[in-house]
């Protein structure tokens, strides 16, 4: 739910701490509605690093992803139609995404630009296994797996999930389970 945004962003800040480099994995089918979240969101971030790193402004930004929305979509299929709501309020997903992009406060500075050429982003669809081995080439410091999944909560609910708890994940159009990734990714690092 986006109420909990100052917990989250709280989170990523505090697991970020120490961070040298950064990895984000969406994961996820976006031909099956809301199992789409992961690339949806990749897609998003790359194209805020990509007006990041050329110095556009704010106003760009959120035309750039409009533009792209509308030229990704299917006439007949829109992207999110099978999700209901987000919150308590019945608003819909993009709506919820829009809120969070109205409410950045992006200053481009050396540091940002400094920690995004420190970050990768990877869509890796519904077989996020097959990117195992461009991780190890990347050898990020930090991961963040980003993947819509059954947690017995409300509709668009977000939720930040510690690695030890990844197991009591509910996530099945994955070939791979999550915890297996993680802990394949950990011994390739050892």
């Amino acid at each position: 739910m986006l109420n909990n945004l100052d917990k989250i962003s709280s989170d990523i800040d505090l697991f970020l701490e120490n961070c040298d480099s950064l990895l984000i994995l969406g994961i996820g089918n976006d031909i099956r509605g809301d199992d789409g979240l992961g690339p949806y969101i990749i897609n998003q971030l790359s194209i805020l690093k990509d007006y990041i790193l050329n110095n556009s402004d704010l106003n760009d930004i959120n035309r750039e992803i409009n533009k792209n929305e509308l030229e990704t979509q299917d006439n007949e299929f829109e992207f999110f139609d099978n999700v209901i709501d987000i919150n308590t309020g019945n608003t819909p997903l993009v709506e919820g995404l829009d809120s969070y992009i109205n409410e950045l406060n992006v200053d481009v500075n050396e540091s940002l630009i400094e920690r995004m050429n420190k970050t990768f982003l990877i869509n890796g669809g519904s077989v996020p296994e097959n990117f195992t081995g461009l991780i190890r080439k990347i050898d990020p410091s930090h991961i963040i797996l980003i993947d819509a999944s059954l947690m017995k909560r409300q509709a668009g609910e977000i939720n930040i999930v510690n690695k030890d708890n990844i197991a009591d994940i509910s996530i099945s159009t994955h070939s791979m389970s999550l915890a297996y990734l993680i802990k394949y990714l950990q011994m390739e690092k050892e």
